[in-house]
């Protein structure tokens, strides 16, 4: 009996070494499968981080990571060379850019723009002055996100040199602003070829009658000698008449004062066309100057009235109350130029019997001043009036238009001044296009 029951526990601990010994050699094979899982997980993340290092290093965007503290982390090659940098691990983020009161804020960006993702921060642009390790100044626009929170925080940045892109917009606001002036041009010189004419006419008038009279002072001096003299003047007397009949001394008594104020009008006139050309033309494009707004609206009337002429009479409301605004002349001068042309346009191709109307008028509202343009045209169709500020969107026919001047308006109005720009239809036909621009000082843009 008892050597059966050490037979039975011998088989019952050979059983048990057996699974024992089965589950080791399965639990070896899982062991190897799972290694080589790592393996292949982990040559995989390092091909993905080769892959993310090489994006990263490759990308045309700079790409700057930094802790909470502005220590940098990583500096791309696009990053050195946008900053000009070779020494990014020996300083911190805010020596990357030029000290502004709202710098901290930018590089820094807390709670108030979180993204789905817990913690996170969405990127929005913005445009600050970048600075190179050589101390050049720079445009630059950032985009940069958040993650974590605290001490935690982690931020990425991308980071793009604006100054090809400024210098370029600078000059395509330049040729568009030569493109209008020789739009302008035939109509310009017609407004200043009619008052050069009538006094071109009165100087060939005031030329004879100055010749005439000329011939009568010198016969004057002759009598006053003969008379000194005590010599006999009978002939001289009667010669002096015949030439006051002759020169019609009473008409060019009473045409003289028309004549020389007519002439003063018609030299002032082309006094006004040439400074509003010149103030035109010389306007600022790059930095916001504080500028006379109603002035600035006559200035671009007078460059282009005559161009109106025929098509529409144009009619000013402007109100006294605006005063100096903070902007962009030049540009601005051409959005009014560009949407007043746009309504010419519309009326011209109307094809109305009676002439059209447009009407520029100023406003002061709280905070902001506004010109509204509003034409007696066709109006605008509403499937296209929210796409009408698109680039290069138009209804002309192919070859006259490209449809950049609407568009130009929308950049220069909304996003160089942070304004407002809309389009609305007239209740008796027409259209109204509203322009708003902020008067506080700071922009964007």
């Amino acid at each position: 009996m008892v050597k059966f029951r050490r037979m039975s526990d011998d088989l019952l601990l050979q059983r048990r070494f057996e699974r024992e010994r089965k589950a080791r050699k399965e639990a070896e094979r899982l062991l190897e499968q799972k290694s080589i899982e790592i393996f292949h997980a982990n040559q995989r993340l390092d091909g993905l981080a080769r892959q993310t290092r090489a994006i990263v290093e490759t990308a045309a965007e700079g790409i700057v990571t930094y802790s909470h503290d502005g220590r940098i982390d990583l500096f791309n090659r696009s990053a050195a060379r946008i900053f000009e940098r070779d020494d990014a691990n020996e300083i911190g983020i805010r020596q990357l850019f030029k000290m502004t009161q709202n710098l901290e804020q930018v590089l820094f960006p807390q709670q108030s723009g979180l993204s789905p993702i817990e913690g996170g921060h969405d990127a929005e642009p913005v445009e600050i002055q970048g600075v190179t390790q050589g101390g050049r100044q720079f445009c630059a626009e950032v985009a940069i996100s958040r993650s974590g929170a605290g001490d935690d925080s982690q931020y990425t940045m991308l980071v793009r040199d604006l100054t090809r892109k400024k210098t370029l917009e600078a000059r395509l606001a330049q040729a568009q602003k030569m493109e209008s002036v020789g739009q302008l041009a035939s109509g310009i010189a017609h407004e200043i070829n009619t008052p050069i004419q009538f006094v071109n006419d009165n100087m060939l008038f005031l030329e004879g009658a100055f010749g005439d009279l000329g011939k009568l002072l010198d016969l004057f001096d002759l009598l006053a000698k003969r008379v000194e003299n005590g010599e006999a003047a009978d002939d001289l007397i009667e010669k002096i008449r015949t030439e006051q009949e002759l020169a019609d001394l009473p008409f060019l008594r009473s045409e003289f004062p028309g004549a020389i104020a007519q002439s003063l009008e018609g030299i002032q006139r082309v006094a006004t066309i040439v400074r509003a050309m010149k103030e035109f033309s010389q306007t600022s494009t790059e930095n916001k100057t504080a500028t006379q707004l109603n002035r600035m609206i006559e200035n671009s009337l007078t460059v282009i009235r005559n161009q109106a002429d025929q098509i529409a009479n144009i009619e000013t409301e402007l109100d006294p109350e605006v005063g100096d605004v903070v902007c962009l002349s030049g540009p601005v001068s051409q959005c009014l130029l560009n949407v007043i042309n746009n309504s010419l346009e519309a009326i011209q191709e109307q094809g109305a019997s009676q002439i059209g109307c447009v009407r520029v008028s100023s406003h002061a509202r709280a905070e902001a001043v506004e010109i509204r343009v509003q034409d007696n045209g066709p109006g605008v169709p509403a499937k296209i009036r929210d796409r009408i500020f698109e680039p290069f969107f138009t209804t002309k026919e192919v070859g006259k238009g490209m449809g950049q001047g609407l568009s130009f308006v929308y950049d220069t109005i909304v996003t160089k001044h942070g304004g407002e720009i809309d389009i609305e239809p007239v209740p008796c036909g027409g259209t109204c296009v509203r322009m708003r621009l902020p008067t506080a000082i700071g922009v964007s843009g």
